[in-house]
């Protein structure tokens, strides 16, 4: 594996080491899911400490689904491209990894050499998107969260990883799937994993359970069920993600005003609640 130059990587420790202070601080850390540049300048000049890249909305730009169709060198370069324009912590949606154990190494390298933070690493397989998951046998996860380990001690890298755990996306109940979710964020966490992040959560007294068994941060990727911000801290979460939420709300704006214009309706209330131009100018740079 190649190196990293000095001054990247160091730049790139000091975004882990924020990031991994955030998670371990007592108040939760709360991740709005940017998409793109403009997003994630959004999200910053609001006041966000950190922020976390949706691999789903950054798909759906492109008009594609969400399942690794951009590949690794491509997604790379747009993370790369957000970090950039950023100066807090921007955590990646490694989504599988792009590829198993054997590419773990360069997929860190990459994701670090791009002044990443850290990403996620989902333990699912590739499923056609709306169909249930299928998990890929844990041995398999710990060996890719052990390549990963190995590739930030090669490069002297303290990237952070946010394992995620989908045993409740494969159609299991939340009762039956709780035994499971726990083994395995604990094996997780135990190879090396920083934070084990939890994919469509169960209610309060299951995330409660899940916050006391698994001996790491937990995280969430929250619904529209989930307990609200401070009752997910009462709880004890350390981090709470929302994935493609944003994206999906910022595409409901945009055809609430198409509508009106395609039936010829008044717009002219839908233009007053968009941002102020100025403001939008406030985020955009004044050369490429």
């Amino acid at each position: 594996m190649s190196g990293i130059a000095t001054e990247v990587l160091a730049v790139a420790n000091a975004k882990s080491r924020r990031l991994r202070e955030l998670i371990r601080a007592p108040r939760i850390l709360v991740m709005p899911g940017a998409h793109d540049v403009l997003s994630a300048r959004l999200f910053e000049s609001m006041g966000f400490e950190t922020i976390q890249g949706t691999s789903g909305g950054i798909a759906a730009v492109y008009g594609l689904q969400d399942n690794e169709l951009l590949g690794r060198e491509r997604t790379v370069a747009i993370y790369q491209e957000m970090a950039a324009a950023i100066s807090v912590p921007l955590n990646a949606d490694g989504e599988r990894g792009f590829g198993g154990p054997d590419e773990m190494g360069e997929t860190v390298r990459q994701f670090v050499m791009a002044g990443v933070a850290g990403m996620n690493l989902e333990d699912s397989d590739a499923h056609p998107p709306g169909s249930p998951m299928k998990l890929v046998p844990m041995e398999v996860m710990l060996a890719k969260i052990r390549a990963v380990m190995e590739a930030k001690r090669a490069l002297g890298s303290e990237f952070f990883l946010n394992a995620r755990v989908d045993v409740f996306g494969t159609g299991v109940s939340h009762r039956d799937g709780l035994p499971e979710a726990i083994r395995r964020g604990n094996a997780y966490a135990e190879a090396g994993a920083d934070c084990v992040f939890i994919f469509r959560p169960p209610d309060a007294e299951g995330i409660r359970t899940l916050v006391r068994e698994i001996r790491a941060p937990l995280s969430i990727l929250a619904t529209p069920d989930s307990p609200a911000i401070p009752e997910l801290q009462d709880l004890g979460v350390a981090r709470v993600s929302y994935g493609t939420a944003f994206t999906r709300i910022a595409l409901t704006a945009m055809r609430r005003l198409a509508d009106e214009l395609l039936k010829g309706g008044n717009p002219g209330p839908l233009l007053r609640e968009a941002i102020p131009h100025p403001d939008l100018q406030k985020l955009l740079r004044a050369r490429a």
